[in-house]
């Protein structure tokens, strides 16, 4: 029989508080700590938005003016604020931000299925045969995220690892262990009941009566040391488990959370949308410490009616994201210390069909990247006249991992090894994009 704590929550339901994937903040903490390599850093953080589906670049990033209208779509060109670079007309408040962009028209890979996609795109590695539609824990190397974590020394505030506003499949650590799996905000900034659960004592819990509880954990933890083998050391479990109660009691991690402390109508600015919210949390999180923070936006897979979709509820809130979110950045000092990348699975293909949308296309497309101080304004690598395959500078999703990694002070050759002892390469042959930096 479990032991209540005075206010009604017994030990196992507090061990329960704030999990990552699963995994208890306690033991989250008490895994990166048991890891005491050195490990290189540099003041940079990164934000990850992934369009979940396929990114269109025709429609978006690499228009075809002189294209069929087959090829070339319902939309339009349009000038920015850089010369000789135009986007279409979906993105006019972008345009103006253009000069903070760097847009890689190059990017390739061979696979067109979603979950393969997004596990090359997440981590720079394509991998072997089998399913990776089926299940969200499916990474065979580590995620571009936990590979920062694993390569960040702990001691802040936050995770160095962040993921909203929910778990992104092939977003998880493989080999290098669940501690270096994303903390995820399993709900939506843009809610009105939005909270992050897992950063916040039980309602009835003051930080009074969470020192009193710790006492009596730790009590608790000697009694049961004399009837369970936990095969951790005690004064170890104890420290993590105050480590814990520290990320939850923590004034800095819960002002960081708190989406609310903004002004209304910087909000406005961002857009009251899942992503507007995401990236104005996510600056609060970069703000506060965290290295990394992956954003999922998702429902880019238009096989069907591809201008509506992208006209009327794709593009917009991007359009209104990332301009509000460089330029907030930017007037907090923290353009230079924040790469911000916007990636997608793969594109969409050059024709479209007669659903009047596009298809799976991973031969060539485009990502971009902004910040961090990476040299920006104009576009890096062409297609053919259709879109449809690489003329210039091609970029790997191993060059994207490298570039995202060197950006970060991480040098992409590390070589870490598996529990078996086998070597692996953080982005296994992939050579940073030497324009960008």
């Amino acid at each position: 029989m479990l032991s209540n704590f005075c206010d009604g929550l017994n030990r196992r339901e507090f061990v329960r508080v704030g999990t990552v994937g699963g995994l208890s903040l306690a033991s989250l903490l008490r895994a990166q700590a048991a890891d005491s390599n050195p490990k290189p850093k540099r003041d940079v953080n990164c934000i990850f938005i992934f369009t979940l589906g396929g990114m269109p670049q025709h429609d978006m990033w690499d228009f075809k003016p002189d294209a069929p209208a087959e090829i070339r779509g319902d939309f339009q060109s349009i000038p920015t604020v850089v010369p000789g670079v135009r986007l279409t007309d979906l993105l006019p408040r972008t345009a103006q931000v253009a000069d903070k962009l760097a847009i890689l028209r190059g990017m390739t890979h061979g696979d067109s299925d979603h979950g393969r996609g997004y596990h090359i795109m997440m981590t720079g590695m394509t991998p072997g045969p089998g399913d990776f539609n089926s299940t969200k824990n499916n990474n065979v190397h580590p995620s571009i995220g936990s590979m920062v974590a694993r390569m960040t020394s702990g001691g802040g505030a936050l995770p160095p690892y962040i993921s909203a506003p929910c778990f992104l499949r092939s977003g998880g650590p493989a080999f290098l262990g669940a501690s270096y799996a994303p903390f995820v905000i399993d709900a939506d900034p843009a809610s009105p009941e939005f909270t992050v659960q897992d950063i916040v004592l039980p309602t009835g819990i003051t930080n009074e009566r969470s020192l009193r509880r710790q006492e009596a954990l730790r009590a608790i933890n000697r009694f049961e040391r004399k009837v369970e083998d936990l095969g951790k050391d005690v004064q170890s479990l104890d420290t993590f488990y105050q480590k814990a109660y520290s990320l939850m009691t923590s004034e800095k991690a819960k002002e960081a959370f708190d989406i609310r402390r903004e002004k209304e109508s910087l909000r406005d600015d961002y857009g009251m949308t899942s992503l507007g919210q995401c990236c104005l949390l996510s600056r609060r999180l970069v703000e506060a410490g965290c290295r990394f923070v992956s954003i999922e936006n998702g429902h880019w897979d238009t096989h069907r009616e591809n201008t509506k979709s992208l006209r009327d509820l794709l593009v917009p809130s991007v359009d209104r994201a990332i301009p509000a979110l460089l330029r907030d950045l930017e007037a907090r000092g923290l353009l230079d210390s924040t790469l911000v990348v916007i990636a997608t699975e793969f594109g969409r293909t050059p024709r479209i069909n007669v659903m009047a949308g596009r298809d799976h296309w991973p031969n060539a497309f485009s990502i971009v990247m902004a910040g961090g101080g990476i040299k920006v304004g104009g576009a890096i690598g062409a297609t053919d006249k259709i879109g449809a395959s690489v003329t210039d500078r091609p970029v790997t999703p191993p060059d994207m991992a490298a570039t995202i990694l060197s950006v970060l002070g991480i040098d992409p050759d590390t070589v870490l090894h598996t529990p078996l002892g086998r070597p692996v390469p953080l982005a296994l042959g992939g050579k940073p994009v030497t324009e960008l930096i």
